[in-house]
C-alpha cells in the first residue's frame, strides 16, 4: 500500500532534529479509493514523515470515519490551532465554558501525533478511535495519506491554508524550539525549497485539497482572511454547520479569538505541548510560545531578499498550472 525512501541527501541530514529523527518520503501506491478529481488532474503528493510513522500508515489508512466527524486539515504552522478552536466553537454552540475546562488537544485530537514524535508517551490513533462522537480530528497529512474511509463517508473537512513564506519561518521557529533542531535558518529554508522538511512537500499539500473542494464539500478558508475579516471567515464556518449566531455573539467569538487573547488561553494555546517536549527532552523551551507572531508578511522581518525571491519562485513553480493562489 505504501513505498518509503530514507531521505539521505546533505541537506535531508542536515536539518534533521532530536525530536523526530532521520526522515523518509513515504508514497501511497494505489490511488484507486482516492476522489477522480484529483488523480485526473495530479498526482497527490508524497509525504515527508518518520520511519516509525510506517508502523501506524495502514492504521490510520483503515480508520473508521464516521458522518458526524469534523476534519481539520492543514500544513504546519498554518492557522491550525486557531481554526480547531474556531470550529470547535461554532459547532458546539459556542460553550466557552467547556472551551476553557477542556484542553483543545482533547477536544480537538492530533491524530498522526503519536506516529511521527520520538518516545511520545501515549497513542493519539487510539485516542481518535475511543473519542466521544462526534470528533473533531486535527491532522497535518496529505490527502493521499488521510483514511481511505473519508472519500466514502464524507465528513466534515476544513482546510486551512497559509502563505508560504510565513508558514515557512514560524516552522522554522517552531523546528528550533520545539524539533530541537541546532542548524542554520539557511539550511532549513534550503530544505524547504528541497521539499526535505518533516510534512512536505506544504503546496502540493494545499492544491490537492483545493482539487477536491468542490466534490468533497471542504470548507477551505486562508489565515490570511481569518487575520483581516474574522468575521467573514465565521459567517462562512456557521454556515458550513448550519449555525445562526447574532451579531454580537459573533463579536463575542472574534474576540476570544484574537491572537492577543488566545496566546494567553491555556486551554487553546498549545502550552501543554511545551511542557510535553520539556519533558521528553529534559530541557527548558526558551523563549518561544506556540502561538508566536500570527502576523502577515513577518518574513519580510527574517528573510533575505534572496530568499523571497527563491520562494516566489518556488511557489510561482508549485502553482503552475492551477488556479489557486496563496493570499499576502
Amino acid at each position: 500500500m505504501f513505498t518509503s525512501k530514507p531521505m539521505d541527501s546533505p541537506i535531508a541530514k542536515a536539518v534533521l532534529a532530536p525530536m523526530h529523527g532521520p526522515t523518509i518520503e513515504i508514497h501511497l501506491n494505489d490511488h484507486s479509493e482516492l476522489p477522480a478529481v484529483v488523480t485526473r488532474s495530479r498526482k497527490p503528493t508524497h509525504c515527508v514523515l518518520t520511519p516509525q510513522y510506517m508502523q501506524s500508515a495502514e492504521r490510520i489508512r483503515d480508520l473508521t470515519v464516521y458522518e458526524d466527524d469534523v476534519w481539520i486539515l492543514s500544513y504546519p504552522k498554518c492557522g491550525t490551532t486557531w481554526t480547531q478552536e474556531m470550529v470547535w466553537l461554532v459547532s458546539h454552540d459556542l460553550d466557552y465554558a467547556t472551551a476553557s475546562e477542556v484542553n483543545l488537544l482533547e477536544r480537538s485530537i492530533f491524530l498522526e501525533f503519536s506516529a511521527f514524535m520520538l518516545n511520545f508517551p501515549g497513542d493519539t490513533i487510539k485516542q481518535v478511535e475511543e473519542a466521544p462522537r462526534p470528533r473533531h480530528i486535527q491532522c497535518h497529512l496529505p490527502l493521499a495519506l488521510l483514511p481511505k474511509q473519508i472519500w466514502t463517508i464524507r465528513p466534515r473537512l476544513i482546510y486551512c491554508a497559509r502563505n508560504p513564506k510565513d508558514a515557512t519561518v514560524s516552522f522554522y521557529h517552531h523546528y528550533r524550539h520545539l524539533h530541537g533542531y541546532q542548524g542554520s535558518m539557511e539550511d532549513f529554508l534550503e530544505a524547504i525549497l528541497a521539499d526535505q522538511v518533516l510534512f512536505g512537500p506544504q503546496i502540493p499539500h494545499t492544491l490537492d485539497f483545493w482539487t477536491v473542494r468542490h466534490e468533497m464539500n471542504i470548507l477551505f478558508i486562508h489565515f490570511e482572511d481569518m487575520k483581516m475579516d474574522m468575521k467573514s471567515v465565521l459567517r462562512r464556518v456557521c454556515k458550513y454547520f448550519g449555525k445562526s449566531y447574532s451579531d454580537d455573539q459573533l463579536s463575542e467569538l472574534e474576540r476570544h479569538l484574537s491572537f492577543d487573547v488566545m496566546k494567553n488561553n491555556k486551554s487553546a494555546n498549545n502550552s501543554c505541548v511545551l511542557e510535553l517536549v520539556e519533558g521528553l527532552s529534559g530541557k527548558k523551551v526558551e523563549d518561544f510560545q506556540f502561538m508566536r507572531k500570527g502576523k502577515i508578511g513577518s518574513h519580510h522581518d527574517e528573510l533575505s531578499p534572496q530568499y523571497v525571491s527563491r520562494l516566489n519562485q518556488y511557489i510561482e513553480t508549485h502553482l503552475a498550472g492551477s488556479d489557486f493562489r496563496f493570499k499576502e
